[in-house]
């Protein structure tokens, strides 16, 4: 059942991509893995910006086409704690993340042509 609305998904899309950048400096350090999710953080925001919804500024990626990415961005997110063995306090939040990245994926509206609904 897909029951969000894309305007709201797409201020959330932008909404992670930026706490994505800003939880490296929260936690004060500079391991890879944070810096990974600098770059995530940051692609994330950047094919958001190229996505055909309200909040694209540039239009080309149909939203069906953006739900893929982002689910595969909520997996990777959840396999980033494992990979790099960061602390249960900056893992939890990125488990979180991933966790919500692939769930706003699925219950997002779409429309048939994959334009924003």
């Amino acid at each position: 059942m897909r029951f969000i609305p894309t305007v709201l998904y797409r201020v959330l899309d932008y909404l992670l991509g930026l706490v994505l950048i800003v939880l490296p400096f929260g936690f004060g350090t500079r391991s890879p893995a944070l810096i990974t999710l600098i770059a995530l953080g940051s692609f994330a925001i950047v094919y958001s910006l190229f996505t055909d919804y309200e909040l694209g500024a540039v239009r080309f990626l149909w939203v069906r086409f953006h739900l893929a990415p982002d689910t595969v961005f909520g997996i990777v997110m959840i396999f980033i704690p494992t990979a790099f063995d960061l602390p249960g306090a900056i893992a939890w939040p990125v488990y979180f993340i991933g966790f919500f990245a692939i769930l706003l994926a699925a219950i997002t509206k779409i429309r048939a042509t994959g334009t924003a609904s």
